[in-house]
Order: structure tokens, then sequence, then C-alpha cells
């Protein structure tokens, strides 16, 4: 299926490979640089039934050099900057919560450089595979800024609140090795096996039942985000309510005893 290329300087390339929507951000002249284009187009594909479909949605940057550079700076005085900064970290989180609320698993894959408001798009997504080699940085308080609570509260749910002080008030780039070790990533693989490495995730996934990855995912969410344990007990029932009573259940209890792969459906 060819991609499709929504027209601006930016976009989204997608494409359905038959075990996952592919997704990827293209603004090759700017380093795949987020701009408002790529940010919506992120929230309504999310959002909408393409990925809902989709056993996994795999994110990642065009080209074979940058995951993503972040919001685009530009040539903007101070004064504008404050602006644009505050108008892009409300698409940010938008298309944060959209990865992080997408019905199917989102697999963020760094295949280059990914910096400041781009590491905020990964880290929202399921897990997080970089190619080595590549360089992971957040410049926020280089440049005097300092970050979103909601962006914070994701990283410091992946990376600790030690790992993420360091990460964030030293402001300086790390290798996808060390961001291993941060907890920014979870796994580190050559460039040569970055699409093998993609495609056992994929399949690991989508062998999974619809039902129970979607509930268990719900779960963490509430989870994370520190919410009233009565909600985080009530969207638990929900979720288990529905997989308990659902087809793929007794199809994998049957397969389970039968000793042969499960099919599930999704229902």
């Amino acid at each position: 299926m060819p991609a499709e290329n929504p027209p601006s300087g930016g976009r989204l390339e997608i494409e359905d490979d038959g075990h996952a929507l592919i997704v990827r951000i293209a603004n090759e002249s700017r380093a795949n640089a987020l701009d408002d284009t790529i940010l919506d187009a992120l929230v309504s594909l999310l959002e909408g039934p393409r990925a809902a479909a989709a056993r996994a949605v795999v994110l990642t940057g065009a080209g074979d050099r940058h995951f993503s550079a972040g919001l685009d700076l530009g040539e903007r005085t101070a004064d504008e900057l404050v602006d644009y900064l505050q108008q892009g970290e409300r698409r940010l989180g938008r298309a944060a919560r959209a990865i992080a609320s997408c019905p199917s698993p989102v697999v963020g894959v760094l295949n280059g450089a990914a910096f400041g408001g781009a590491l905020e798009i990964a880290i929202a997504c399921d897990w997080r595979i970089a190619r080595r080699g590549a360089r992971l940085g957040m410049p926020a308080a280089r440049i005097g800024v300092v970050y979103a609570a909601d962006g914070l509260r994701r990283f410091v749910a992946a990376m600790g609140p030690a790992r993420t002080r360091r990460f964030f008030l030293t402001g300086g780039p790390v290798d996808a090795d060390e961001a291993y070790a941060l907890g920014l990533v979870d796994q580190v693989v050559d460039a040569a096996a970055l699409e093998e490495a993609v495609r056992a995730v994929v399949a690991d996934v989508s062998a999974a039942a619809p039902l129970a990855v979607a509930g268990t995912r719900a779960i963490i969410s509430t989870l994370t985000e520190r919410a009233p344990w009565e909600e985080v007990e009530g969207t638990a029932a929900q979720a288990r309510a529905r997989a308990f009573g659902s087809e793929d259940f007794r199809e994998g209890l049957a397969a389970f005893r039968e000793k042969r792969p499960p099919g599930f459906t999704g229902r």
C-alpha cells in the first residue's frame, strides 16, 4: 500500500504492512521536526478506526538519520518563541495522550536522533526500540525552558525521579546505550537488526488476545497517571469483565488445553 502524504512541509507516511500500521514522521529538510500538521495528523490517526483495527502501531522517523528533532524552533524571537512553544506543547500533549490511549499498542522505533518534544512522543509509546549510536537529548533547560508537567510526568513514570532530574537538568545528549541504562528506551539494537527487532515485537503483540492487551494497557495508564484507586479498580473491573466474557477467552483456554496456537479475533 503506498504511503499517504498530507500536503505540507511535514507529513506522516502511513503504511499497513499486513502485520502493523507503520507511521513515519517525515519532514526531511528539518530533521523530521514536529510541525502542526504532523502532530494534528498523528492525533487523528491514532484516535481513528485504522489504528483501532491494527494489532500494533509502529511509530518511527522517515529516513535513517533522524527519529525527530522535536518542535522546530526556527528563527523566532524570544517573545515569538514563548507563544509558539506553548501552542506546540499543547499539541504535543494531545499527541502523547493519543498514543497512550490508542486502542492498539504503539511501539516507538528511534531509528536516529531524537530531541526535545520528540522524546515526549516516544516516552508515551508502550515501549521504545532505539538504533545503537542514536543520540537522544532534552535541551529544554539549556534554552531556559521549564518543561510542561504532563510531559515530565511521563518521563518520571518511565525513568524514575532521579534519572529524570539528571536527564532534564543537565540537558546534554546521551547515546542509545546510555538511554537504555537510564530507562529512556527498552531495547537497543544495531541498525542492521532494527527491522527484525521491530517485527519480533509486533509478532509477539499480535499473538496475544487484543482485549487482554487493551485492558492491561488501560489499567497501566490509570496507574501511571496516579488516578484515584477507585478509578483504577473501576477500569480494571470493566476490562476484566469484558475479557472474561469474550470469545477470545474461551479460545485461549481451549488452545492452551489443546496445545495449539490460539486464533484470536478481538471478540
